[in-house]
């Protein structure tokens, strides 16, 4: 299982994550923080797995949802 997303500052983003995993914000629709909140965010891993330009960041996310098939398999819904 993957979630495969985007971000200009990775650092927030990934506070983010836990923040909302750990139930300190409020989730968003993906499947990622219920199954964070079920397993606890210790279990999750992170990888930066591509740097781009900024305009190019909605295409190469579709590419590595794909590619993971983290829609299909994992917790991006977009």
């Amino acid at each position: 299982m993957c979630y495969v997303g985007q971000s200009v500052n990775v650092s927030e983003r990934w506070r983010q994550h836990i923040k909302r995993g750990v139930g300190a914000e409020a989730p968003t629709r993906n499947r990622l923080y219920p199954a964070m909140l079920a397993v606890g965010v210790e279990n999750f891993t992170f990888e930066l797995i591509e740097e781009c330009e900024r305009e190019k960041l909605d295409e190469r996310e579709d590419f590595w949802q794909d590619y993971f098939h983290a829609k299909d398999f994992g917790y991006s819904i977009k």
